[in-house]
C-alpha cells in the first residue's frame, strides 16, 4: 500500500511539474488570454448560449465595444491558419449577411481588407459602403496568434473601427478565443440609428439581459449596444464556421461554410434571424458572382 501511495504521489508530482513547465514556457500573450478564461469561468461554465461562451458590451461617450470569449472544439493550428491569412480572414468576414464583398489589397505596412457592406438583400433600400481595414498579425510563438484590423473611418461619421481576434490552445483539440469589435460614432450616425430603431429595428434585441418584463420574461438590450452585440456574435460565428470546414474544393468549402454559418446563427434566432436559408444562399451566391466577374 505504501508503494502504491508513493507511486501515486510521484505521478501527481510529475503532472504538476509538467503543468508548471508548460506555464513557464507559455508566451505572455497566451498567459494574458488564459487569465480571461479564469475571470469569466462562471459565465463560460453556465453555457447560457449552448456552448462555453461569454459575451459583453459597453457604451460610453459615443464609443461602443463588444467582446466574445469562447472555448472552441477546434484545434489551435486550424484556427491560427485562418487568422494568419488575409485571404482567409476576408472570406470569413464575407459570411456575415450584410457583407457584400471582401477583397485583399496591400498597403505600405501590410495587407488591407476592402470590405463592402450594405442591406442584407441587394434589392432592398439602403446604400452600400466600403471600408478599408489595415491588418496586423501578432504571434506569441507556438501558443498564441492574434490579428488586429483597424479602419479610421466608416459610414455616417463612424470612426476608429477595431476588430481583434486572439487564440491560444487549451489542449490538443480545443482553443480559447477572444473576438473583440469596437467603433466610435458621431451625431449623424446616432441620428441614423435612431431612425432605424424607430422603424425597421424597433423590435431587434441583443443578448445582454437588462431587466425583467411584467410577464417575468427577460428584457434584452436594444439600441446601439444591441446592434453591436448582434454583429459581434455574427462575426464570431463566422470564424467558427470558417475554421470548422477544412476539406473539399474551394467551392465546396465556401458552400459548407455558408450553410454552417446560417445554422449557427439560427441557434440564436431571436437576435440573429433575418432571412431563410434559401434567401441567404441566393444573396451570397450573387455576391460571389459579382466578386469574380471581370471588370468592364
Amino acid at each position: 500500500m505504501k508503494l502504491a501511495r508513493l507511486g501515486s504521489a510521484r505521478l501527481a508530482l510529475g503532472v504538476l511539474l509538467l503543468a508548471i513547465g508548460a506555464i513557464a514556457h507559455a508566451s505572455d500573450e497566451a498567459i494574458e488570454l488564459l487569465a480571461k478564461r479564469t475571470v469569466f469561468g462562471p459565465q463560460l461554465n453556465a453555457r447560457a448560449f449552448g456552448e462555453p461562451l461569454h459575451l459583453m458590451s459597453r457604451e460610453k461617450d459615443g464609443h461602443l465595444e463588444g467582446d466574445v470569449y469562447a472555448e472552441l472544439d477546434l484545434h489551435f493550428a486550424g484556427v491560427a491558419a485562418v487568422l494568419s491569412s488575409a485571404d482567409a480572414v476576408c472570406a470569413m468576414l464575407f459570411l456575415h449577411l450584410n457583407v457584400r464583398s471582401c477583397q485583399v489589397g496591400h498597403g505600405g505596412t501590410g495587407p488591407q481588407l476592402v470590405v463592402s457592406a450594405g442591406p442584407k438583400q441587394a434589392s432592398a433600400m439602403g446604400s452600400t459602403y466600403s471600408m478599408v481595414y489595415a491588418m496586423q498579425v501578432v504571434s506569441g510563438g507556438a501558443d498564441f496568434l492574434g490579428v488586429k484590423l483597424t479602419a479610421p473611418q466608416g459610414p455616417l461619421s463612424t470612426k476608429d473601427y477595431s476588430i481583434v481576434i486572439e487564440a491560444t490552445p487549451l489542449d490538443a483539440k480545443r482553443t480559447f478565443l477572444h473576438f473583440g469589435y469596437a467603433y466610435s460614432y458621431g451625431s449623424l450616425a446616432k441620428m441614423a440609428m435612431g431612425i432605424y430603431l424607430a422603424s425597421a429595428g424597433r423590435t431587434k434585441i441583443g443578448f445582454t439581459v437588462v431587466g425583467t418584463g411584467p410577464d417575468g420574461q427577460p428584457q434584452y438590450v436594444q439600441g446601439e449596444r444591441g446592434s453591436l452585440e448582434r454583429n459581434v456574435m455574427r462575426n464570431y460565428l463566422a470564424l467558427k464556421a470558417f475554421a470548422s470546414v477544412q476539406t473539399g474544393t474551394p467551392t465546396a468549402q465556401m458552400e459548407a461554410r455558408l450553410r454552417t454559418w446560417f445554422a449557427l446563427t439560427e441557434r440564436h434566432a431571436a437576435q440573429l434571424h433575418e432571412l431563410d436559408l434559401d434567401q441567404y444562399l441566393q444573396e451570397k451566391h450573387a455576391d460571389l458572382a459579382r466578386m469574380v466577374a471581370p471588370a468592364r
